[in-house]
């Protein structure tokens, strides 16, 4: 059996290979805390919500956390804030270990392996070395030994195959963008930016004053309406309203930021080893809208870049492109390991 997780900024994902099944899973990593009333832990069990009992009440998680947020008009949490775990925070340390025993089933084959698809920044701070470490360990006591990559590079592997595994691509998260150079399967250089959704959400809530008082008197931003909102957004195409026009002004701006980054990535150096053309591969959750490519082609125009864009593709499977790609590298790395031996 092969498995690979993903942990994205809004949601972690799974997917495994049995037999000759493709076998998915996914689950929001929002929550709240409610207090721990009888009354409200009945209703909860009778419509089988996922919930558990922490020092401060009860942690309700997954489809449940965003319906109370809505009807108790508070703020939801993430067990990752802008892809980062919280720090001093025991209450979503738990639940991490809870979906995480969600997405792995247990007692795997001995010796099976767990790939863990996380964006990692180019130089990595001793707290982001950290959280993967601790991530990891959570793959550990699932009994899997984790090997790890980043989502980007999965992208490649799990929609280049037309393009010799070799191109650009650009994994958009709720938290991240990660991007990866690739040259006939070899990464030959990458980055990864602390932008996404989430940035997107907060920026559109505080141009519409989107806030939600708190039971102590304060006001806080609320972004779980724009959220919801924007994941159901089908096409960047059609400007209906204020907020559409918004989201597609930070659609454009982001894809502006990623290409003059990749721009001072292309040195003299980097390019001896690459192709004059490379297709331009963009996947991840954030990619779900239609349009998307004519940004970035809006955006190529403007942006002088060092090496001609041979193609510019958008994958449809924009939550699992990854994981089936980490899948592939991880067959293909162990048939090269048996060969060799």
């Amino acid at each position: 059996m092969q498995i690979a997780i993903e942990f994205g900024g809004g949601e972690f994902r799974s997917l495994r290979r049995e037999g000759g099944r493709l076998l998915a899973r996914r689950v929001p990593t929002d929550y709240v805390v409610v207090n721990s009333l009888e009354a409200q832990r009945r209703l909860l069990e009778r419509h089988g919500e996922g919930f558990a009992a922490c020092d401060e009440g009860l942690l309700v998680y997954g489809v449940a956390a965003r319906e109370l947020a809505e009807l108790l008009s508070i703020p939801l949490q993430s067990v990752l804030e802008d892809g980062r775990l919280r720090q001093n925070d025991p209450v979503s340390r738990q639940l991490l270990g809870a979906l995480v025993e969600g997405l792995l089933p247990p007692s795997p084959p001995a010796g099976a392996r767990g790939l863990v698809i996380a964006a990692l920044s180019d130089e990595p701070s001793l707290d982001e070395e950290h959280d993967l470490e601790f991530l990891s360990h959570l793959v550990k006591l699932r009994g899997y030994t984790p090997e790890m990559i980043s989502p980007s590079l999965g992208l490649i592997f799990g929609e280049g195959s037309d393009f010799g595994y070799s191109g650009i691509a650009v994994h958009l998260d709720h938290g991240t963008v990660d991007v990866s150079i690739t040259f006939q399967t070899r990464q030959v250089a990458a980055f990864t930016l602390p932008l996404g959704g989430a940035r997107m959400d907060r920026e559109i809530a505080r141009s519409e004053k989107s806030y939600v008082r708190l039971q102590d008197g304060r006001e806080a931003l609320d972004v779980r309406p724009i959220q919801e909102w924007r994941e159901g957004v089908l096409t960047l195409n059609r400007i209906i309203d204020p907020r559409t026009l918004e989201l597609q002004n930070q659609y454009r701006e982001l894809a502006h930021i990623i290409l003059f980054r990749l721009q001072r990535e292309l040195t003299p150096r980097l390019r001896n080893q690459l192709p004059r053309r490379l297709p331009l591969i963009i996947g991840g959750p954030l990619a779900k809208p239609a349009g998307l490519e004519h940004i970035f082609s809006q955006s190529l125009l403007n942006v002088n870049l060092p090496l001609q864009v041979s193609a510019l593709h958008r994958v449809t499977d924009f939550r699992f492109a990854s994981l089936r790609g980490g899948l592939l590298l991880a067959e293909l790395t162990q048939t090269s390991s048996l060969v060799a031996a």
